[in-house]
């Protein structure tokens, strides 16, 4: 999804606030979205959109808690969730928009279903998500691949030679397990995946950090368009 009509904007904004009103009042996400999405005719896109947007209070306030600043990140250990990071950061560079989400996390549409495409955006994304990690200082890094997505192995390879290359100490790794590993390490981890979120000690969003660079970015806000509709 390339663009979003105003219209269209004004509907999701307002799906959105049905969506956070229940999900507040305790009922299952997956039904609760169902039922929002099936009453505003939202096609799977939409959908998608407010399963990664919308959010219960007491989940926003979880996640965070747990925000760490630029500053925060100096000679720190970060564990990072690689195709979930790197794909925000192409979905910039391929100038797509990004939606903030209520828990402040800049989030894109894109889902990766056991494949994914190596495109000319992907050697610019591992080089930024570098740039970025040499600018923040950090002690070191760790990049996690899942190793069912096709051509893990070989961006993981690729990722280790740039970290020679950069002079920055790290590492990236293909595994089964990258979502666990995320949720048990005690530093700090680096995704968008709110089920990680929930159960990580602290993370940093870097994507966001990133779009200085990339300053022509989109920023979708539904909770904007659902104040300005209530107005």
């Amino acid at each position: 999804m390339n663009t979003i009509s105003l219209e269209r904007l004004k509907i999701l904004a307002e799906a959105g606030g049905d969506l956070r009103y229940l999900l507040d009042r305790g009922y299952n996400r997956s039904s609760s979205l169902k039922l929002v999405g099936d009453k505003y005719r939202l096609n799977r896109a939409e959908r998608s959109i407010l399963y990664r947007s919308i959010y219960s209070s007491s989940d926003v306030e979880k996640i965070t808690s747990k925000r760490l600043m630029a500053k925060d990140l100096r000679k720190e250990h970060v564990l990072i969730d690689g195709f979930n990071v790197m794909n925000t950061i192409e979905t910039m560079l391929r100038g797509e928009p990004l939606i903030l989400c209520d828990d402040g996390v800049l989030r894109d549409f894109s889902e990766i279903h056991g494949k994914y495409k190596l495109t000319e955006k992907t050697d610019e994304a591992l080089k930024l998500l570098l740039k970025a990690l040499k600018e923040l200082e950090i002690a070191s890094a760790k990049i996690l691949f899942e190793s069912q997505i096709s051509r893990s192995g070989e961006i993981a390879g690729h990722m280790r030679r740039l970290f020679g290359k950069v002079g920055l100490a790290g590492n990236a790794e293909t595994t089964k397990n990258v979502d666990s590993q995320l949720q048990r390490f005690k530093q700090v981890v680096m995704t968008s995946d709110s089920a990680i979120l929930l159960r990580c000690v602290k993370f940093y969003d870097l994507p966001a950090y990133i779009l200085r660079w990339i300053p022509r970015t989109e920023i979708i806000s539904l909770k904007i368009h659902e104040e300005k509709s209530t107005r």
